[in-house]
């Protein structure tokens, strides 16, 4: 895997979330398939930037672990496959918040179609604001 932007890890009690974030990033409810050496996981990505996605769901992947990944952007037909490293883990402490555990991942390099195709999706669409 070539290497990846880098981001300041922070730790936040149990949870590691990141810092800065590079490019706009936008609502989305796309089911997401991944494998990593053995395993395969199945989740639902609820927001994603040219730079990567979250994937929601309860089985945990260790940061710094790598994974390949495929979902499908709506209104396309072929699916897009890509290779990414989990960069940060949130768990589920109160499940009334709505806020939904799971993992961020950070895109490998993406060849060029692959990432217009992302560009495009995520171009004509408002972001999501973190508040810090």
């Amino acid at each position: 895997m070539s290497p990846m932007k880098e981001f300041e890890p922070v730790e936040d009690g149990d949870d590691v979330s990141v810092r800065r974030r590079e490019a706009k990033r936008v609502a989305v409810e796309l089911g997401v398939t991944m494998t990593s050496d053995s395993n395969f996981y199945v989740g639902f990505a609820n927001n994603i930037s040219e730079g990567g996605l979250f994937v929601a769901t309860h089985q945990m992947v260790e940061v710094g672990s790598t994974v390949d990944l495929r979902f499908e952007l709506p209104g396309e037909d072929e699916p897009v496959v890509v290779e990414a490293e989990v960069r940060w883990q949130r768990t589920a402490v109160d499940y009334d918040s709505g806020i939904l555990p799971g993992f961020g991942v950070q895109f490998g390099d993406l060849d060029d179609e692959t990432r217009a195709r992302i560009e495009r999706y995520i171009e004509d669409r408002e972001p999501i604001f973190h508040p810090d």
